[in-house]
């Protein structure tokens, strides 16, 4: 923030505070990655449902409260054909949620947990990069989603060991839990699979976060 109005004073707490505004962090972002952001609210009973779904997280997994609850995040309607749920690096705090992702409470969790690990993996980021700057590798997830960088395949397979911890809480039948978590294992093994292939592209704290990832038991 000093460098941003001209100062060489340290931010304050009330400084840093105000900067995890979601729209004060949106504006920020903008400064050096300027992307609209996309319009519309959350019908009440989808917000309603949301906040239910964090509930629901926190009473499941305790440990994850402060990650719940400490970064203030702003919910919005995706735009039709864009997939379930979404975050991106030029919107920080806030999550884009489709209509399918309350289909069921179960589902809405995982989309919600998804992308609260983005959003936290982000603001680590603007702290301490995961990959070189001028970075133009580019790799194709295990979802077939192409042209991703080094820091998102870090991102995806962060998610997934999180969604991975999450399933086996959940109340579901056996057999859809048995089979999100087929998927997430094969999904964090294809991850797991390309991660030497972008070592060279990452920081020291990319390696650390890579590290962190290979030692989750599968």
């Amino acid at each position: 923030m000093a460098r941003r109005d001209g100062t060489h004073a340290a931010p304050t707490p009330h400084d840093l505070a105000a900067a995890l505004a979601p729209a004060e962090a949106v504006r920020i972002r903008a400064l050096d990655l300027p992307k609209p952001l996309p319009h519309g609210t959350l019908t009440p009973d989808q917000a309603q449902q949301v906040r239910q779904a964090v509930r629901l997280i926190a009473q499941l997994a305790p440990a994850w409260v402060p990650l719940l609850s400490a970064l203030p995040l702003v919910y919005l309607p995706m735009p039709t054909g864009r997939g379930i749920s979404a975050s991106s690096f030029a919107w920080p705090q806030h999550i884009l949620l489709a209509a399918e992702a309350f289909d069921s409470q179960a589902v809405l969790a995982e989309q919600v947990l998804h992308e609260t690990f983005h959003q936290w993996l982000y603001l680590c980021e603007e702290l301490a990069a995961l990959q070189h700057s001028g970075c133009t590798h580019r790799i194709t997830l295990p979802s077939g989603t192409s042209g991703r960088s080094p820091a998102e395949l870090l991102g995806a397979a962060h998610v997934t060991c999180g969604l991975a911890r999450l399933w086996p809480l959940l109340d579901v039948p056996a057999p859809v839990r048995d089979q999100r978590l087929a998927h997430l294992a094969a999904y964090r093994h294809g991850c797991l699979a390309l991660i030497d292939t972008v070592r060279p592209c990452l920081t020291e704290h990319g390696h650390a976060l890579a590290d962190k990832i290979l030692e989750v038991p599968a």
